[in-house]
């Protein structure tokens, strides 16, 4: 397993999240996950725990979809971004 994908297994099972399987997405500008979690083993999981167990990790901004997406009858999954945003949006002046 790689370190990224390590360390938020960890993290997840550290606020005592039972993770499935983590795994990076081929992506060069952006950092996404997708966590995928049992659903036997995830009745009471919400999203604002995922967050926060994220956010421990230290890599800037986490960004967490509203809802789980189910993959099958048995797994959920989230896709995760992270990386923090320091360049302010442009915004165009009016005239």
């Amino acid at each position: 397993m790689k370190a990224l994908e390590a360390k938020i297994k960890h993290a997840l099972a550290n606020k005592g999240i039972k993770c499935q399987s983590v795994y990076r997405m081929p992506d060069l500008d952006d950092t996404r996950v997708l966590i995928a979690f049992n659903s036997s083993d995830s009745r009471r999981l919400t999203i604002r725990k995922v967050e926060n167990a994220l956010t421990t990790l230290g890599m800037g901004e986490v960004k967490v979809p509203r809802e789980f997406q189910r993959l099958s009858s048995a797994f959920l999954h989230l896709e995760i971004t992270f990386g923090a945003r320091t360049e302010k949006p442009v915004v165009a002046a009016s005239m």
